[in-house]
């Protein structure tokens, strides 16, 4: 089985849209059996989220996206996991325009998802409002709560990132658009059970390419391919295997 955790979907102001059916298509000639799907994080298109794993729940997994600066949408992210099936929450400080270090406009996001016992993926690359730093506070913070940290740094802060993953047990990270040699490290560094499979189509990485990344960088680790291909995925969204 492969399961890959992050792919956009849905409508963009000046991007063309991007179809769950085109990106299924895509997955089956990959071999790759589910995928976590979010929206364009500045245009928050949940809808076309809850489409999609209403029109192809045995292949889809939706993110739920929240923008911090929009008005409340506390109740609307309930309904989406409590009623629509959604599996976790996603923001991008960098797109979105706000830091991981605000904690009065990003925290109450955190809590809530904490509460509905969902994970949180979240944007972290070497930047002042994503720095990978600041998830080791939200991991102190929110100890029940699962965070994915997405693109593990990028390659300038990968280092920081995999001593992040490393300490914090409710911290994970996935491979999409870090070289082989950072997804190399921080599964050799962090443990094989803390990475994920994700490609970041279609701006970061084709499937293709990411399922053999991971491949190459758990050749040596006993169980670790399966792990990251997709075991730790079923286990973090609360799949079944069948």
């Amino acid at each position: 089985m492969i399961v890959d955790i992050t792919n956009t979907i849905g409508r963009h102001l000046v991007k063309p849209d991007i179809h769950a059916g085109d990106l299924v298509r895509q997955m089956d000639q990959a071999g790759v059996d589910k995928a976590v799907v979010h929206t364009y994080a500045e245009s928050l298109d949940n809808d076309s989220v809850a489409q999609a794993i209403l029109d192809y729940p045995d292949r889809l997994i939706g993110l739920y996206t929240i923008h911090p600066w929009f008005p409340p949408q506390a109740e609307d992210f309930v309904n989406a996991v409590q009623k629509q099936g959604f599996r976790g929450l996603y923001m991008d400080p960098i797109r979105q325009g706000f830091s991981l270090g605000e904690r009065a406009v990003f925290y109450p996001w955190l809590e809530l998802a904490e509460k509905l016992e969902v994970p949180l993926m979240c944007m972290s690359a070497a930047e002042v409002f994503s720095s990978p730093v600041f998830f080791a506070q939200m991991a102190e913070n929110f100890p029940k709560l699962n965070i994915i940290m997405e693109r593990m740094g990028l390659q300038y802060d990968n280092a920081s990132a995999v001593q992040i993953v490393k300490k914090y047990s409710n911290v994970y990270t996935e491979t999409s658009a870090s070289m082989d040699f950072n997804a190399i490290r921080t599964i050799k560094a962090a443990g094989a059970h803390k990475v994920l499979l994700g490609s970041g189509t279609p701006h970061a990485g084709v499937f293709e390419l990411e399922i053999k990344k991971v491949i190459n960088a758990t050749k040596d680790i006993p169980g670790g391919q399966e792990q990251v291909l997709y075991k730790n995925a079923l286990k973090l969204f609360k799949i079944n295997e069948g």
